[in-house]
């Protein structure tokens, strides 16, 4: 394996003072090493992005200008709450205050009723009257949060070839408290715990042609696999979507300046308005101090700001693969590619040459995903479409890193609710066209079971 492949590119949230003791040296617990060769002028703006994505924001007015506009409705108030070291986030335990755990969102948007993916429609993501894109539990002083929410899981057990069994569980979403009225009729509800940061800059810099040419949306090889192309609009283009459990998103920055703006309620220079996803049913909320501010561009987030924090989260190095040359990692390889995984995590990617960040130009890497939509079953259907995603279907998720999830936050929770809590309830939730991967799985041994798992614990 190459050098560029060891030192790929991973996330990792620090300190803002890090870059005054940095050592180029990455531990499994923590994630905010830059990616090897990057040029020495970014790699200190890399740990001055860091200490932006780890600093507190607070509300307006306040005498810390550059670090006031917080809301007036949010759901955290730094980036790293909901992505600790840069890894995932989890799902809230039954029966506790949804809005206590800020990794956790709740999204809301049209249901659709007559969705029809086969049109390749894009539909747009319409949010709630009242409520927005999002609901969000915390709020600045004399605004109303928008309500809070609790989970119940339903249980179920998946016994196995050999005759073991495995608990699944799945959430139920409550709620517990709306401030500002009912939802409209046709709101549906999607619950996403944060993803891991992993590799975002590699994945933005793969060329448009690579993932297209994955597609197979009529399944011509009659395969089960008919991976679409998510396409959405930016603007009046339509481009590609990369990032987002739906692939919603067209890029790293429009990503990062997203989560800004709706769950810290922070203006953006792609997103100004300084009342994040307040709606106009929400006059305190659209009426109430923000902290845009000439000297930074009169944002509050301004285009400095979000471009370290772009950087650092470009730039970031992912770990390594381990055990590479393990009987039982070889093993377990062999059993991911019988088993049809790898035809959406597909194990190699190269970026192209366009990025003005020299260091991820051609450079080959491995984060097992194909970057397409694909139908996962009825199981795990979203409570509504997404641009070009049916409810029932999901980007495939890159698997690099997995195995190191508690570790790096010290949470675990898989698939897009979390609601899976170890790797093997994650495979046997997949349904769809991920269902004959599904099955050969329960029909491995105990033994065949462990090297498949412990291959995808070392990616």
């Amino acid at each position: 394996m190459t050098a560029n492949v060891r030192n790929g590119i991973f996330l990792v949230a620090g300190v803002y003072a890090s870059f005054f003791c940095f050592q180029n040296t990455a531990v499994a617990s923590d994630y905010s090493t830059p990616l090897v060769g990057i040029k020495v002028e970014d790699k200190l703006d890399f740990h001055i992005g860091e200490g932006v994505f780890q600093k507190f924001w607070v509300p307006a007015p306040s005498s810390t200008t550059a670090s006031d506009g917080l809301g007036p409705l949010f759901n955290t108030r730094s980036c790293n709450n909901c992505h600790v070291n840069n890894g995932r986030g989890h799902a809230p335990e039954a029966n506790i205050s949804g809005a206590s755990v800020p990794s956790f969102l709740i999204k809301l948007g049209k249901s659709y009723p007559a969705y029809d993916n086969k049109t390749n429609k894009i539909y747009p993501h319409i949010g709630d009257k009242r409520y927005g894109h999002q609901l969000q539990g915390q709020s600045s002083p004399g605004i109303s949060p928008e309500g809070d929410y609790y989970l119940t899981y339903s249980t179920y057990t998946e016994t196995l070839d050999d005759g073991t069994e495995v608990k699944l569980r799945k959430p139920k979403l409550h709620w517990s408290k709306l401030n500002y009225g009912d939802f409209e009729s046709n709101t549906g509800f999607t619950m996403l715990v944060s993803p891991t940061l992993v590799g975002m800059g590699l994945l933005d810099n793969i060329p448009d042609e690579i993932i297209i040419s994955g597609a197979d949306p009529d399944d011509t090889n009659n395969d089960g696999i008919s991976g679409r192309v998510s396409w959405i609009f930016n603007g009046e283009k339509k481009v590609i979507g990369r990032f987002g459990y739906k692939a919603s998103v067209a890029s790293v920055s429009a990503q990062n300046q997203s989560a800004f703006n709706t769950d810290l309620g922070l203006s953006t220079p792609l997103n100004p308005s300084p009342s994040g996803d307040c709606t106009a049913f929400q006059r305190d909320c659209m009426e109430s101090p923000n902290g845009n501010s000439p000297h930074l561009d009169n944002l509050e987030v301004d285009k400095q700001q979000a471009r370290l924090v772009d950087l650092f989260v470009s730039l970031s190095s992912p770990p390594a693969m381990r055990n590479l040359t393990s009987d039982i990692f070889l093993d377990g390889k062999r059993f991911f590619e019988e088993g049809g995984c790898a035809s959406c995590h597909i194990p190699k990617m190269k970026t192209g040459n366009n990025s003005d960040f020299a260091v991820l130009n051609n450079r080959t890497f491995y984060p097992f995903t194909d970057m397409l939509l694909h139908d996962m079953g009825p199981e795990l259907a979203s409570g509504f479409p997404s641009f070009s995603a049916s409810p029932s279907e999901w980007r495939t998720a890159p698997l690099w890193g997995i195995g190191l999830s508690e570790k790096i936050s010290g949470r675990v929770g898989f698939l897009h609710d979390g609601r899976a809590r170890t790797i093997e309830e994650a495979i046997l939730w997949h349904g769809g066209e991920a269902k004959r991967s599904q099955e050969f799985y329960k029909n491995l041994n105990k033994e065949q079971r462990k090297k498949l798992i412990y291959f995808l614990e070392s990616l």
